[in-house]
């Protein structure tokens, strides 16, 4: 048996008009989601998108006011990705040409089946964890000017493909300099972010750029006369 337990961290809105078919989706479905939101037209549903963050949107066809069809056409201009799931008794190619061109996740037929919903739902919210996985680690790795690989999360220098020894201090000032890739720091600000306030010695920045120019590379880390440091990346 499937398990929706991470379903709670997510929303769903609901938009159908027989309120009893409403009623039924939005009380089986509150038993695995953060929140249930609901309407009854096009028209609420999408007061319900600009008021709410929603995860999913589960949306009849044919609803008075403003269709389904309308109202996800409304939806892309705020969100081309947010997932849809449209429902519907009806299979004639007028219909299926109006919903194809909004990037619609599935087209239930009614009656439809509350597994195949999860199931649709719990195959959604796993791509997305793996794209915001994927974007995370994308963020914390870098390569330098001189092909130099820093996955700053953990802490590894490598290139081509074996690891450079990089002191503790060596670590934390290029980590400093990547996060501050679009600015020139100075010789103060290094100072007082490396070391805290502490008194060193005139030529403590020097020195440790130095060094760590010798294991990255010397075109990794420019030098802008009399402003400070830069990090030279290729990404």
């Amino acid at each position: 048996m499937e398990s929706y337990n991470d379903f709670k961290k997510y929303s769903i809105l609901i938009a159908e008009d027989d309120p009893i078919a409403l009623g039924s989706l939005a009380n089986i479905l509150r038993r695995y989601f953060k929140n249930v939101l609901t309407a009854s037209n096009g028209y609420n549903a999408y007061e319900q998108v600009l008021s709410h963050t929603i995860d999913i949107i589960l949306t009849d066809m044919r609803m008075p006011y403003q269709d389904g069809a309308d109202f996800i056409k409304q939806v892309r201009e705020l969100d081309q990705n947010l997932p849809v799931i449209f429902m519907s008794a009806h299979t004639d190619s007028k219909t299926l040409l109006r919903v194809i061109p909004l990037n619609i996740t599935d087209y239930l037929i009614k009656p439809i089946q509350i597994d195949q919903v999860l199931h649709l739902c719990k195959e959604l919210f796993k791509k997305k964890g793996e794209l915001t996985a994927q974007s995370n680690i994308s963020k914390s790795l870098y390569q330098l000017k001189s092909g130099v690989d820093v996955d700053l999360d953990n802490k590894i220098v490598t290139k081509k493909g074996e690891m450079l020894l990089l002191t503790k201090k060596e670590f934390e000032l290029l980590s400093l300099l990547i996060k501050n890739r679009q600015s020139v720091l100075s010789k103060t600000e290094i100072e007082y972010l490396l070391w805290d306030g502490e008194i060193v010695s005139e030529s403590s920045v020097k020195t440790l750029i130095k060094k760590l120019r010798a294991k990255v590379g010397e075109d990794s880390i420019s030098t802008a006369k009399n402003l400070g440091y830069k990090i030279s990346l290729l990404n």
